[in-house]
């Protein structure tokens, strides 16, 4: 009877530690998880952030090529009245993204909607567009006939008897669309921040309550609504970014909620900032549900941590992915945008590898645009990607350099070979069937170098096969050329 009660005593004992030791785990694996949880949402959100920067860039080149291509027409309509130039702009602008075109005369007269006339006068833009020796951006402004919150970008007409400035607006609501993901709906808040007055404007707001949405505010009015962490101060926060620092992200409660707020600059607007804020507790729909499955399956805690830990590995590796995938890819091709396909070449090179570098370029593109339409402009960039991934090797670096140029690093391919992919490439791309069911010739001129013998880096080669595209344009177009 003694030793039963020993042998009692003794598994009481036993279960006792073995207890104490699963409450230990679930205090480690606690914390432990949390702050991996907070590594991975910082993470995020940083990528979150560079995404929203990145596409606000190129946003803004493309409402600036937008308006550069214009000033072009314009030039060869000068023969023409202000009224015919402008209904040929207003004929082909596309509604869906810009808002509004118009002219600006040497003696300052603004031909445009009347509404866009008095809004540009009214902000003094008229008179900076006559001193502005460069195309400038304006500072977000509310439209008088919307109410909408617009920029606009102003392009000088160079050689012009009397025409000086070209116009194009864009609605902040349509900035806006890049940041509509499911992942982020209703839990996050992007603004636009012009540090040296300390105004931005809400492009997109996770409030339920009120539509802050394009309207202006101050940041220092906030203030009373912050509480910074870690001895960080709004007065640091605002000298950092004057200072010129690319991005940056600290935490502070907001409106009596734990947020992570991270910025980063717009290079395409000097002196403006993304902000993106998003409250800890919404930053990941994954962290909180296995924090409820932690706390009500705390029993089998030790198999729950080893499925969370893998499934915080695999879902940041995934997010990243995609992420990474929508900044490094160009959205109408799918190719490789100009920064990803520069990082691609740049690892090549390093490789001490050796290829052949191809620059393309689409012939007589802005005449076909005008021709067919910029939606068949478009099928005809998509109908040149979609011909490169066909006819180039499927180790080949292919991407979309800007425009209707492209690039293809052919890995591991000798001269020979390089000519007899262009060869097929050429008879792949024509012809081509538009929406219309017009049939449309196409060609394009390219220039290669070969490495790293021609180029050693990413700009000596793009130098090296402009080098001899030029060559094939000035002999007619519609060839490929090796640099010599």
């Amino acid at each position: 009877m003694s030793d039963r009660r020993k042998k009692t005593k003794k598994r009481k004992l036993y279960l006792a530690i073995y207890l104490c030791l699963c409450l230990l785990i679930i205090l480690l694996a606690y914390f432990q998880l949390s702050r991996m949880a907070r590594d991975y949402n910082t993470r995020h959100l940083e990528l979150i952030t560079g995404l929203y920067a990145e596409k606000m860039n190129d946003s803004m080149e493309y409402l600036q090529n937008y308006a550069q291509d214009n000033v072009k027409v314009a030039q060869t309509m000068e023969d023409k009245t202000p009224a015919q130039i402008l209904a040929c702009m207003e004929e082909n602008l596309d509604s869906r993204v810009f808002c509004g075109i118009g002219l600006i005369g040497e003696k300052g007269e603004i031909y445009g909607s009347k509404y866009a006339a008095a809004d540009i006068r009214q902000e003094g833009m008229d008179k900076q567009a006559l001193e502005a020796e460069e195309f400038f951006y304006s500072d977000p402004y509310q439209s008088s006939e919307t109410g909408s919150m617009i920029v606009t970008t102003f392009v000088p007409v160079p050689d012009s008897s009397w025409l000086h400035t070209i116009y194009v607006s864009v609605r902040i609501e349509n900035l806006r669309q890049f940041g509509v993901y499911d992942l982020l709906r209703g839990k996050v808040s992007v603004h636009l921040l012009k540090t040296d007055s300390e105004n931005f404007v809400t492009c997109i707001s996770n409030s339920s309550t009120e539509n802050f949405e394009g309207s202006w505010n101050n940041l220092l009015l906030q203030q009373r609504y912050f509480q910074y962490n870690d001895g960080y101060s709004y007065s640091q926060w605002v000298r950092d970014m004057r200072s010129g620092k690319e991005d940056g992200r600290f935490s502070a409660t907001i409106r009596g909620v734990e947020s992570t707020i991270s910025y980063r600059s717009i290079t395409s607007m000097p002196g403006w900032y993304v902000i993106v804020e998003l409250a800890n507790k919404d930053i990941s729909d994954i962290t909180q549900q296995f924090s409820l499955l932690g706390g009500t399956f705390g029993c089998i805690l030790v198999a729950i941590t080893l499925i969370y830990m893998l499934s915080i590995l695999l879902l940041e590796k995934k997010d990243k992915k995609v992420y990474m995938g929508l900044s490094a890819t160009d959205p109408l091709t799918e190719l490789l945008n100009r920064r990803a396909l520069q990082n691609a070449v740049e690892e090549e090179l390093k490789k001490k590898a050796t290829g052949y570098f191809i620059f393309i370029d689409i012939d007589n593109f802005k005449t076909y645009n005008d021709t067919y339409g910029h939606s068949n402009g478009d099928l005809c960039l998509k109908h040149c990607a979609r011909t490169m991934k066909k006819c180039f090797p499927e180790d080949s670096i292919l991407g979309r350099y800007g425009g209707d140029e492209f690039v293809v690093c052919l890995k591991g391919a000798t001269q020979e070979e390089t000519y007899a992919y262009m060869q097929e490439f050429q008879s792949w791309l024509t012809p081509l069937t538009l929406s219309t069911g017009e049939v449309a010739e196409l060609s394009v001129s390219a220039g290669g170098a070969a490495y790293p013998d021609q180029g050693e880096d990413f700009v000596s080669l793009c130098r090296s096969a402009d080098a001899a595209l030029y060559e094939v344009k000035q002999n007619g177009k519609g060839d490929f050329r090796v640099k010599d």
